[in-house]
């Protein structure tokens, strides 16, 4: 994997029954993937539950880690995603937010499930259109 760390997605909470090729098929939704790695054990050659995915620019990165954040559950597993090497802010940072009083909006709830495909042990937890969801006589 080359080393742009900036354009570099980590992708964590991984089910060890997530393949390379479902994993690209959700994140190419995003943008160009340049590179998937997704790193095995060493005795066991089971994959270690994260993952890291390359994009072809810092802004398209950037965009899909905030396109699939709280968004895709795959084995009953919400993803998690964050530009590589970038830390969560210590316990000691002073510059830490204490407060939500300068939030314009509520927090985020709970992701709520986008179909009922979602329970299925192979769903990506993608907005997938249903017929249901158009109106009548919609084209």
């Amino acid at each position: 994997m080359s080393t742009h760390s900036k354009s570099s997605v980590y992708i964590g909470n991984l089910d060890e029954r997530v393949s390379d090729r479902v994993l690209y098929d959700i994140l190419i939704q995003a943008g160009r993937v340049v590179d998937l790695h997704i790193p095995r054990d060493k005795d066991t050659d089971k994959p270690k539950g994260f993952a890291f995915a390359e994009y072809e620019s810092e802004e398209i990165a950037d965009y899909a880690v905030r396109l699939f954040t709280g968004l895709v559950t795959l084995y009953n597993r919400t993803l998690k995603f964050a530009i590589s090497g970038q830390d969560k802010p210590s316990h000691n940072t002073t510059s830490m937010v204490t407060s939500t009083h300068n939030f314009p909006h509520k927090l985020r709830s709970a992701p709520v499930p986008i179909n009922s495909m979602e329970n299925s042990p192979n769903s990506v937890g993608l907005l997938t259109p249903r017929i249901s969801d158009y109106p009548p006589g919609s084209p």
